[in-house]
């Protein structure tokens, strides 16, 4: 047997599966990174604003227009406590506000069964506002 004609085909074909994969995952991490630098950029800009404003409309606007990368439609708010929950409904200042932004990244294969990737980011501040 000396012929080795497609050898190098069955060869490539084998290896082709985990070449593929390997770069999926690259891509994934890095999408992961940038997400989580996105978000935790989001959370500490809208923690700011709600120091400042002590307005929750004005906190989830800024934490929409400072994920950049990301689809803002996509990345879920949590403000603690809400603009309408004690402490910060009577005399907020000094107050911590907690906000918290969450990010869901679908995978590639998913038809694996395979979930998808929750990124968060959250930042706290101390209320600066007074009424």
């Amino acid at each position: 047997m000396t012929d080795d004609r497609g050898q190098a085909i069955v060869e490539f074909a084998l290896v082709l599966p985990l070449i593929l994969l390997l770069i999926i995952a690259v891509v994934l991490v890095g999408e992961v990174g940038v997400a989580r630098l996105a978000l935790e950029h989001g959370a500490a800009e809208a923690a700011r604003t709600g120091a400042l404003t002590n307005d929750d409309a004005l906190v989830r606007g800024t934490a929409a227009a400072t994920v950049a990368p990301l689809e803002p439609t996509r990345v879920s708010v949590t403000i603690e406590p809400t603009q309408n929950e004690p402490p910060r409904s009577s005399a907020p200042r000094g107050t911590l506000l907690r906000v918290r932004l969450r990010y869901a990244i679908p995978m590639p294969l998913g038809f694996v069964g395979l979930p998808r990737f929750i990124v968060e980011g959250d930042a706290a501040r101390r209320i600066e506002w007074t009424p």
